[in-house]
């Protein structure tokens, strides 16, 4: 352990970069403590979050809660100013064999006043409709035409098949907040899916219903308000009434999978008004209620646990976010005010690692007068000097490579001119004038393309008419014992190449692949190609062909043969390799007795004469 902290302290005082020492002493006596705070503080502070996430949604839920029963209370308040009116309490109070209602003017008056109060009641909001169904002793009343513009009149037989009547017809009751499914197609449709419904009896027979008052409220304004309820993601939040019916939801499935009967609500959340833990749906939540006042209704909300924790995370974790900004932004600093220091000694180290890739170069820096600037100073004076003795060095290599590439071009056999104006002098004994001229004028040609005014490289074309030129004369020598065929594309003409390339490969394959055969005689392709940037030239004959054992021996020139040596293709192979590179050159492939091939490969590169 201790030799470990030592290596660790060597490191800080000796081998870390100076920056990095800067900014790590920055973290060390700034930024560590304030992690080591941040990290104890966080800790608490998901507890407290989720206490205080929870504690927001139940007064979210609260506000949701009053916002429903403000709802309710003014529904309400339209259902008792009916009940209350004293003309509709008169109506109550008689018979229509007591009264002949139609032909009161007075009666006529109070009654439109009446129906005219009620139809300003609905806002279409909240209250989306009013209705008083009046049994057949008032059929006057919904039958007169006076009053059926106010569509507020209607007999009890259009909602006696209803599941609400039916409850006020099997009980005692009074007073009914009534959800979607107590209410007829027709209500929910025209009117509104709730309703709140009160039976009016006779005054004089109180055991007799003389009347209901519906007045209807919008579900969807209930759906939107609980819809706003929560803000965690998967919670739900319902209305329930006594007989179990969902009356309204922000999340039908989600109800469904949370969902409470009334008497558990009443025994388990009314007794807490805090939000409790429990288990729905084999899923941990938390649920809490509010009973909502002249109703039956419970407001159940239910939040998973696991949701609110994640959401308490997300909260921790752009704390940290936002921790880690700041952090990030110290650093920044820190690496401005180290920067300031170790720029031009860093400058200095980069442009030295530089050298082992390229030649060095010189700092564009200001020196300044400091040590630094010094420093800068004596690397662009050293800088300067290995310039120039590499530019003295690569100028001394280029002429020796040139020196060589020229000698070994230099290197022409001789016997072939020998042997060529041996056929001219031949020619010439033999009386074959012609003959002569056109063996004087391709030999002329001939040199005149070997020597080029003294340019180590040619085109394509010029190297390929050089070789048909030598063909020409061999041919003229040895009675057109050599068929020749040049298959080369005329892309490739004014391309690059070092002369004296194909001919000495040429000759190599007539004398010692073509004449070494009984017939002496046989074929000589030259095909051309490029490869992306690679020139590709192969040269075939029909000739002997040469053993595996001996491949190797043809381009080191150490091959012999009854017709001499290969230096010319030994010549040729390192003059390619010094003119271009190592990887450049001449391959040879071979089948005996079938025929030998030559492969060139060098860059593409147009010629510039």
């Amino acid at each position: 352990m201790i030799q470990f902290v030592k290596k660790i302290v060597l490191y800080y005082t000796q081998d870390m970069k100076l920056q990095s020492k800067f900014i790590l002493s920055h973290l060390i006596l700034v930024i560590a403590p304030t992690i080591l705070i941040v990290s104890i503080l966080l800790t608490q502070l998901s507890d407290i979050l989720l206490s205080n996430t929870v504690l927001s949604e139940q007064n979210l839920s609260k506000q949701t809660a009053d916002y429903i029963e403000n709802c309710i209370a003014q529904v309400n308040n339209a259902s008792t100013s009916i009940i209350e009116n004293a003309y509709f309490s008169e109506i109550l109070n008689s018979a229509s064999y007591d009264i002949p209602f139609e032909s009161s003017d007075d009666f006529v008056k109070d009654t439109t006043s009446f129906l005219s109060s009620i139809h300003s009641s609905v806002d279409g909001f909240v209250i989306t409709g009013i209705k008083i169904y009046l049994t057949e002793s008032f059929q006057s009343l919904y039958d007169n035409p006076i009053y059926s513009s106010y569509q507020v009149f209607e007999p009890l037989a259009k909602v006696q098949g209803s599941y609400w009547h039916g409850i006020f017809s099997s009980t005692s009751k009074k007073y009914l907040v009534c959800p979607s499914l107590y209410l007829t197609p027709s209500e929910c449709e025209n009117l509104g899916e709730l309703a709140i419904i009160r039976k009016m009896n006779y005054v004089n027979d109180m055991e007799t219903p003389a009347a209901y008052v519906v007045v209807y409220f919008s579900k969807s304004n209930i759906d939107f308000i609980l819809g706003k309820d929560l803000s965690i993601s998967d919670s739900s939040t319902y209305l329930i009434n006594e007989r179990n019916s969902i009356v309204s939801t922000s999340n039908s499935s989600l109800s469904g999978k949370y969902i409470l009967d009334y008497k558990t609500v009443q025994s388990k959340l009314t007794q807490n008004h805090r939000f409790i833990t429990m288990t729905l749906g084999g899923e941990k939540v938390y649920a809490g209620c509010k009973e909502i006042p002249n109703t039956d209704w419970y407001m159940v909300s239910v939040i998973p646990t696991n949701n609110a924790i994640i959401q308490i995370r997300d909260i921790v974790f752009q704390l940290i976010g936002t921790y880690m900004i700041f952090l990030a932004f110290a650093c920044f600093i820190a690496l401005l005010l180290s920067n300031s220091i170790v720029k031009r000694i860093k400058s200095i180290i980069n442009q030295m690692k530089l050298v082992r890739k390229s030649t060095p170069k010189r700092l564009l820096l200001k020196p300044g007068h400091d040590e630094i600037g010094d420093l800068i100073d004596t690397y662009n004076y050293m800088t300067d000097e290995i310039n120039n003795l590499l530019k003295q060095q690569v100028k001394a290599s280029t002429d020796l490579r040139l020196s060589e590439f020229k000698a070994l071009q230099a290197q022409i056999n001789p016997h072939f001119l020998y042997n060529t104006l041996d056929m001219i002098n031949w020619l010439s004994k033999m009386g074959k004038i012609d003959e002569v001229c056109a063996a004087v004028q391709a030999l002329s040609k001939f040199y005149k393309l070997t020597l080029n005014r003294g340019n180590i490289t040619v085109s394509v074309k010029e190297e390929l008419e050089h070789v048909s030129l030598y063909v020409q004369l061999q041919n003229m020598r040895y009675q057109d014992k050599i068929h020749f065929i040049i298959d080369v594309p005329d892309e490739l003409l004014d391309y690059e190449i070092p002369k004296l390339v194909f001919q000495p490969i040429v000759e190599n394959s007539i004398q010692h692949g073509i004449f070494a055969k009984e017939s002496k005689e046989g074929n000589i392709v030259i095909m051309g190609w490029l490869e992306n940037d690679i020139m590709v030239f192969v040269i075939s004959d029909d000739g002997v062909g040469i053993p595996e054992e001996k491949l190797k021996s043809v381009l080191t020139g150490t091959l012999e043969s009854t017709c001499g040596s290969n230096i010319g293709i030994s010549n040729t192979h390192k003059r390619l390799q010094l003119f271009y590179d190592i990887e450049y050159g001449l391959i040879y492939r071979s089948t005996p007795c079938v025929e030998t091939e030559v492969e060139i490969r060098i860059p593409a590169k147009k010629f510039i004469k």
